[in-house]
């Protein structure tokens, strides 16, 4: 077997892996979610789920809270597995694979940044604590920078490189 086609089926394999893990994952938390006191799932460090089987709380408003995540999550998975349809094909370096990888990182930028008010969300205030502080995880903002900066530089390589065949 040729090295593209190894490429291609690993590809078309990762995609298929991804749809059904991602099923799966939508199975557990919507049974995590009508599993009173079930400890196997954890949302937002375990703060969601605590919130959620209380009498008191409001589960409209939680949803609410947790929408954007459910978003990005389903958003995510449908541009990853894009861009593995994409190598499935063949394209590696085109507009579409394109689409996908900026798609994606700014995916990761929304979801670091609600990752850093969700615990605000998720605690306003709690039993008079003060919970005004967001932590920032250095690592990932160095991450989220890095993948930034390389999304621009390669659909700028790709914009040149199409010009480039142009005048060919």
């Amino acid at each position: 077997m040729n090295r593209l086609g190894k490429i291609q089926r690993i590809s078309a394999a990762c995609r298929y892996l991804l749809l059904g893990a991602s099923v799966l994952l939508g199975g557990a938390i919507v049974m995590a979610l009508l599993t009173p006191g079930q400890s196997w799932v954890s949302i937002g460090e375990g703060g969601f789920f605590e919130l959620w089987n209380r009498d008191s709380s409001n589960r409209l408003a939680l949803g609410a809270i947790m929408l954007p995540v459910a978003i990005t999550l389903i958003l995510g998975v449908y541009w990853l597995q894009r861009l593995f349809g994409e190598y499935q094909q063949g394209c590696f370096f085109t507009d579409g694979s394109m689409r996908c990888y900026v798609w994606l990182v700014w995916l990761k930028a929304f979801s670091f940044i609600y990752a850093l008010i969700l615990p605000l969300l998720l605690n306003p205030g709690r039993d008079g604590a003060d919970n005004s502080g967001i932590t920032v995880d250095a690592g990932s903002l160095v991450e989220l920078v890095v993948l930034l900066i390389i999304v621009n530089l390669l659909r700028e390589a790709q914009q040149l490189n199409e010009e480039n065949k142009g005048f060919v």
